[in-house]
C-alpha cells in the first residue's frame, strides 16, 4: 500500500515538475476512524524547479501531505498538506509518534546545508484532519535532535541540538555544548525554559534562581548539583524536576567535552571547571603558560586563532566572577586571558594574577605567576599565524597491523587522525572532520566505523583492523553511498531520578569469572553502585555462587545467552534454546530473586527484527548500551576511564566486561569512573528493573 500511494503522489508532483529525481515515502500514521485509516506521505530528494511564463522560478519544497486509505481500498484526495518549516535539502529519516491526546506527531530528521541537521514534528490532529507544524529546529551538526522519555514516566520528551560548534573557530573539536527540552505538559508540547517559573516561590524559588544564574554563569557543576538538591527537597513540583533535568542535560555535555584535544584549556572554561583549568596551568612553568606560543597554545586550536581564545576566556570568567567572586581558580584564569588578549599592557594580567594569590595565599603557583607577571613588559613569544592546509595522512601500514595493532576507544595519534580524515570524505556518513588538533578515537568516530563495518558485512565491533580500513578507504571513493542497513531500536531507560540527577547505567558481559567478578563486585559495593550483569548461561552453571553473590547485592543478573552466539543469524529453535538456557542456569543459581529476567543483551550487539520479535516473544526486552569501552582490547585502565568520562551523558549504559578473558584493566579502571560520575552528580541504577 505504501508503494502504490508513493507513486501515486510522485506522479502528482511530475505533472507539475516534469522530469525531477525526488522520493515519496508513504507511512501508516497508525490512526483510524469510520472513514478509513490515515497515512501521511514525505517528499525526498533534490528539489527540482521551473520557470514560468514570465521567466520566474517556482520551486518546489519538501512536503508532508495527509491521505486516507478507504475502507474499499481506494485513496482519497489529498486531505491536508503543509511544507516542511526548514526547507532541508534530503528530508532523511522519518517516524510517528502517537501523542498522549490521541494526535500523531511525524517526526522528521534531515540534513542541509555544509554540516547542518534539522528536525521537524508535524502534528495530526484526527478530529480536524488538519496538518501543523508543532516543533521545527535547525542544529549547526547533523543530528539536530532525539526523541526519548528522559524521566522514564512513558511520555516522550524532544531534545534538540542547540549546541554552537563555531563558538570559538571551525571544524576544530571546541564546541559550546548545549541542549532544549520540549515535553508534553498534559495538552501540548512545550519547552523547559532556563528561569525560575511562577510556579517556584519561597525557598525553591530563590534556590532556583541561583541555580539560573550559575548556568547563565556558566558554572555547571555546581548549578546541577544544586539543582539536584533543590529538586529533592520539592519532590513535587514539576517545574523543579524539569529545571533540574535541563541543568543536568547540559552540565553532562559540557563536562565530558571538558579537556578535548582540541583545546583543553578552553573546553574545561566552557564547562566551568576553572580548578581544572588552573591545574593545566599549574603544570608548566609561569614563562610557558604566559607565552604566546607556550604548550597551553601550541599544537592547539589556538594557533589559528589565539585573538579568539583570549576573548572567549574573558567572556565566561567575566560572568562566573559576577557569581562566584572570591574563586582564585577564576582570578588566575583570566589572568592568562587577559595576558593573551593584550601581551603588551600586562596591567589587568598582574591584577588578576595578584587577585588570585590573595585568594589562595598558600598557592606556590600562584605566587610564581605573580611575580613573573611583575617581572616583564610584554608577554613572551609570537602568535602564529595560520596553518597550511592540513594534508591526507598516511595510515597505519600492513606490517602495523600484521603485528596485532587496532585502534578503538580512547586511542589517540596520527593514524586516528588519519582515520577521521578519511570517514570525513565518505559520502553519506554523516560524520563532520573534527579537524587537525583532535586526535583522539572518540564515540563518533566508532559509530562511524560501526556504519562502514555494516554495509560490508564485517563483524560491527568498531575496532579498526586491517579489513576495516580496507573498508573505509574503499568507501571514501564510492560515489554514492551504499543504503545504511535496516536497524531495530533497542531498549532506553530514564535518563534522570525524580530530582533531575542525571542517571548511568553500569552493565557488565561475559560473566560470571571467578577472579574478575568478584573484584568488580566488591568495588561496586564500596561505592554503593548497582549494576546490571548480563550473564552467560555457560559461566552461571559453572559458578552459581557467584551469581547468588550478584542477586545478592541488590544487582541484576540479565541473559546474554548460554553460549555467547549471534543471534541475529540463528534459526528460531536456536534462539529461544540459547535464552532459555541461560534463563534456567540464573534460575538454578539464584532461584526467583532473578526475575524477572526481563533484558536481553546479543552478543556483538547482533539484531535485527527477527532478534527483536523473537525476543519481544520471550517475553524480553532487547538492551545494548551507548557508550563501549571496548576494554577487551586491553588499551589500559587510563584509557578506559577517560572514554567513558568523555562520552559518557544523562541515561548512557556503559559496556564493561567482567569476563571472556583477562580483566585486571577493567578492575584497574573501575573506581576511577566511579569517582568521576559521582564527582559529575551521577546517580547509579539498574536497567531492567
Amino acid at each position: 500500500m505504501a508503494d502504490e500511494l508513493a507513486s501515486m503522489v510522485l506522479a502528482e508532483i511530475t505533472a507539475e515538475f516534469e522530469d525531477n529525481d525526488l522520493e515519496v515515502r508513504a507511512i501508516d500514521l497508525g490512526i483510524e476512524d469510520t472513514d478509513g485509516s490515515y497515512w501521511a506521505v514525505i517528499t525526498d530528494g533534490p528539489q527540482p524547479l521551473y520557470l514560468d511564463d514570465d521567466g520566474d522560478p517556482v520551486n518546489f519544497f519538501h512536503i508532508v501531505a495527509l491521505y486516507r486509505l478507504n475502507p474499499d481500498g481506494s485513496w482519497s484526495r489529498e486531505i491536508a498538506r503543509l511544507e516542511i518549516d526548514t526547507a532541508p535539502q534530503r528530508t532523511g529519516d522519518s517516524e510517528v509518534v502517537h501523542a498522549p491526546d490521541g494526535a500523531a506527531w511525524i517526526v522528521i530528521r534531515a540534513g542541509t546545508g555544509a554540516h547542518a541537521g534539522t528536525l521537524d514534528v508535524i502534528r495530526f490532529d484526527p478530529a480536524s484532519g488538519s496538518l501543523a507544524t508543532v516543533l521545527s529546529h535547525i542544529s549547526s551538526r547533523p543530528n539536530a535532535g532525539a526523541i526519548t522519555d528522559l524521566d522514564g514516566d512513558g511520555l516522550p520528551e524532544f531534545v534538540l541540538n542547540t549546541s554552537n560548534p563555531y563558538v570559538f573557530c571551525y571544524a576544530c573539536a571546541v564546541e559550546e555544548h548545549s541542549v532544549a527540552i520540549y515535553r508534553w505538559d498534559g495538552s501540548a508540547l512545550v519547552e523547559v525554559p532556563l528561569r525560575v517559573t511562577p510556579g517556584l516561590s519561597g525557598d525553591i524559588g530563590t534556590a532556583a534562581s541561583r541555580v539560573v544564574a550559575l548556568a547563565e554563569a556558566d558554572l555547571w557543576r555546581q548549578a546541577a548539583a544544586l539543582a539536584v538538591a533543590t529538586a529533592r527537597r520539592a519532590p513535587r513540583d514539576d517545574d523543579m524536576r524539569w529545571l533540574s533535568i535541563l541543568v543536568n542535560q547540559t552540565t553532562a555535555q559540557r563536562l565530558a567535552h571538558a579537556g578535548s584535544p582540541g583545546q583543553p584549556l578552553l573546553t574545561n572554561v566552557l564547562a566551568g571547571e576553572y580548578a581544572t583549568a588552573l591545574d593545566l596551568m599549574r603544570a608548566h612553568a609561569p614563562a610557558a603558560v604566559f607565552a604566546l606560543d607556550g604548550p597551553l597554545v601550541d599544537g592547539t586550536a589556538a594557533v589559528a586563532d589565539l585573538a579568539t581564545m583570549a576573548v572567549t576566556i574573558l567572556d565566561y570568567t567575566e560572568r562566573a566572577l559576577a557569581q562566584r567572586p572570591d574563586e582564585a581558580a577564576i582570578h588566575a584564569v583570566r589572568a592568562l586571558g587577559l595576558a593573551l588578549a593584550s601581551p603588551a599592557a600586562l596591567a589587568g594580567a598582574r591584577a588578576a594574577a595578584a587577585r588570585a594569590a590573595e585568594l589562595a595565599p598558600g598557592d606556590a603557583f600562584l605566587q610564581r605567576a605573580v611575580s613573573y607577571l611583575d617581572s616583564i613588559e610584554l608577554a613572551p613569544g609570537l602568535a602564529a599565524g595560520a596553518p597550511a592546509a592540513e594534508e591526507l595522512l598516511p595510515g597505519p601500514s600492513a606490517e602495523w597491523f600484521a603485528e596485532g595493532y587496532t585502534l578503538g576507544s580512547g586511542d589517540r595519534g596520527r593514524h586516528v587522525r588519519a582515520l577521521q580524515q578519511r570517514l570525513a570524505q565518505v559520502r553519506g556518513l554523516g560524520f563532520l572532520n573534527p579537524g587537525r588538533y583532535y586526535d583522539l578515537y572518540d564515540a563518533a568516530t566508532r559509530e562511524a566505523v560501526i556504519h562502514i563495518q555494516q554495509q560490508v558485512d564485517l563483524e560491527p565491533t568498531g575496532v579498526v583492523d586491517e579489513a576495516t580500513w580496507a573498508a573505509v578507504d574503499a568507501a571514501r571513493q564510492r560515489p554514492e553511498p551504499e543504503p545504511p542497513p535496516i536497524t531495530v531500536e533497542p531498549s532506553q531507560p530514564a535518563a534522570h531520578d525524580r530530582a533531575g540527577a542525571p542517571v548511568v547505567y553500569l552493565t557488565f558481559d561475559d560473566g560470571p569469572h571467578p577472579t574478575w567478578t568478584p573484584q568488580v563486585l566488591d568495588i561496586l559495593e564500596r561505592y554503593d553502585a548497582p549494576a546490571t550483569f548480563f550473564v552467560l548461561g555457560q559461566s552461571a552453571s559453572r559458578y552459581p555462587e557467584i551469581v547468588e553473590r550478584i542477586v545478592e547485592a541488590g544487582h541484576e543478573a540479565e541473559n546474554h545467552t548460554f553460549d555467547h552466539i549471534w543471534l541475529d543469524k540463528a534459526p528460531r529453535e536456536l534462539f529461544i534454546s540459547q535464552v532459555n538456557a541461560a534463563d534456567d542456569a540464573l534460575h538454578a543459581a539464584a532461584g526467583a530473586r532473578v526475575d524477572p529476567i526481563a533484558c536481553l543483551r546479543p552478543p556483538y550487539a547482533a539484531m535485527n527484527e527477527h532478534t527483536r520479535d523473537l525476543a519481544a516473544e520471550l517475553g524480553k526486552s532487547i538492551v545494548l548500551w551507548s557508550v563501549d569501552t571496548q576494554d577487551w582490547r586491553r588499551p589500559g585502565a587510563g584509557q578506559i576511564t577517560s572514554h567513558v568520562l568523555a562520552n559518557v551523558r544523562p541515561g548512557s549504559i556503559i559496556l564493561m566486561h567482567d569476563g571472556g578473558g583477562e580483566r585486571s584493566q577493567t578492575v584497574e579502571a573501575l573506581p576511577t569512573v566511579l569517582e568521576g560520575l559521582t564527582g559529575r552528580g551521577y546517580e547509579f541504577d539498574v536497567l531492567c528493573r
